[in-house]
């Protein structure tokens, strides 16, 4: 073995490098552990000093929320009282409730700044929220502390909000945490707004809100054969208006309604007409992927009493097997809540599909789910007239050069007339015109011409892959 003693620069005694190394290690050692043994002291202290009580000793309540709720959550918080104690939890990720920081094993928790982010409360408002607040507050004489983190929910990387309320008095505690849910159910940040529920990534059970403004479309604005509209809105927004005779007369207020025809129709021109008239109602939009939390839709839709919701393409899910959870589609999901609404809730879904086809097994299994199916077709000469004027309103196109661009555009979809009309504006620009017949006549030519080419060159695809 090598010889580990040395003379020191000053020629005193030889020192042993292994025993000092040893006792320094010891030292670390030492000092981490009071360390440690302070940071959780420290945190454990000051819920004591609070409370008046060791803080171990108290049990806390708790409730979860879905991570889109962290706004209404922080105002139902912020309102428990006026003067509050508000610290910060560091780090906060890691923590699931009080327990981990009077746990504290390895010292990695400890109180400092305040977290906060921007969440959305409306298409151009947000609310900056505290994400790791421990609050240090009074209710009446009794102290109180809550809790309020996200925290990472297992294996499906779903976040959730976690709330708890500690308190000696538990009864205090249990109702504190009433009123907390109570008015995050009646303050919802989506009530009265057009909201998109977005689904997580990877196939996580997450997901997000986004706003919209409310759109406002006249009725003269939605093209549709005689009747169609007046019926679709009587059975959308009529029933809305009669909810409490309905109610008295102990009849069901929920009610499905199906749009069908092929794309371009209309199906989404026709929603849009219906939140805009259904002004105070809540709207929550669902498409795609997002189709699959149509029970966390339906939740928050209960919840705040009066909602449209709205599932596009859901044909889709009917077919797509990358929908399907084990053998239920999301389609049987979305029935099976249309089926488990209460009967004094006033919730409307409107589905759009461009293949009713594809949902007629599923919706004769389970009937009764859909009050109203309405086709939205292909519109007829008379209603192209009336869509090219609708979308040309502000040009100086002719009734006679209208009436020419409706039979010209034989066959076509309503937003059809809407992109012609756009492509004559961009012809009169280039030739620094304004916009009349010629343009929009052109523009149908071009537009009809691109389609047959385009459907010729898919038939020769298809010829050419048998």
């Amino acid at each position: 073995m090598a010889d580990t003693s040395k003379n020191s620069p000053l020629g005193t005694a030889p020192i042993d490098v292994n025993a000092f190394a040893k006792q320094f290690q010891t030292f670390l050692e030492t000092m981490d552990h009071y360390a440690t043994e302070a940071s959780r002291d420290h945190i454990a202290s000051e819920l004591r000093s609070h409370l008046g009580t060791d803080p171990r000793s108290i049990e806390p309540v708790r409730q979860e929320y879905a991570r889109w709720q962290w706004a209404e959550i922080d105002a139902a918080l912020d309102s428990l009282a006026d003067d509050q104690d508000l610290r910060g939890v560091i780090p906060a990720h890691d923590a699931s409730g009080v327990s981990d920081l009077l746990t504290n094993h390895y010292s990695v928790y400890e109180i400092g700044a305040i977290e906060r982010r921007a969440f959305p409360t409306g298409p151009e408002s947000v609310r900056h929220v505290a994400t790791n607040g421990l609050r240090l507050l009074w209710i009446g004489e009794k102290p109180v502390i809550v809790l309020a983190l996200e925290v990472e929910d297992g294996p499906s990387d779903t976040h959730k909000i976690v709330v708890e309320v500690m308190c000696e008095d538990h009864e205090l505690a249990r109702e504190t945490l009433a009123g907390i849910d109570q008015s995050v159910r009646t303050n919802s940040v989506i009530d009265g707004q057009v909201v998109s529920f977005l689904p997580g990534e990877f196939g996580s059970e997450a997901f997000s809100i986004e706003f919209h403004p409310r759109p406002h479309i006249e009725a003269q604005d939605v093209v549709l054969p005689k009747g169609r509209l007046e019926k679709i809105e009587a059975t959308v927004l009529g029933i809305s208006e009669k909810a409490d005779r309905l109610r008295a007369a102990g009849q069901h207020l929920s009610r499905g309604v199906l749009l069908y025809g092929p794309p371009g129709t209309g199906k989404t021109l026709t929603i849009r007409y219906l939140l805009s008239q259904a002004r105070d109602t809540t709207a929550i939009l669902l498409q795609g992927e997002a189709l699959s939390k149509i029970r966390a839709a339906a939740s928050a839709a209960r919840a705040i009493g009066r909602a449209i919701i709205v599932l596009e393409d859901a044909d889709l899910v009917a077919e797509d097997r990358d929908f399907n959870e084990g053998e239920r589609s999301v389609l049987f999901e979305i029935l099976d809540v249309l089926d488990g609404l209460g009967d004094d809730a006033d919730i409307t879904f409107v589905l759009t599909t461009n293949r009713v086809d594809v949902l007629e097994e599923a919706i004769a299994m389970r009937p009764g789910r859909i009050d109203l199916a309405v086709e939205v077709p292909l519109p007829s000469t008379k209603l192209r007239r009336r869509l090219f004027s609708v979308y040309g309103h502000d040009f100086a196109f002719t009734e006679e050069g209208i009436a020419q661009a409706a039979k010209a555009a034989e066959g076509t979809s309503g937003s059809f007339a809407k992109e012609a009309v756009r492509r004559a504006v961009l012809l009169a620009i280039k030739a620094e015109e304004d916009p009349n017949d010629s343009h929009l006549l052109e523009a149908v030519a071009a537009l009809t011409a691109e389609a047959t080419q385009l459907r010729e060159a898919m038939t020769s695809d298809e010829e050419w892959d048998e």
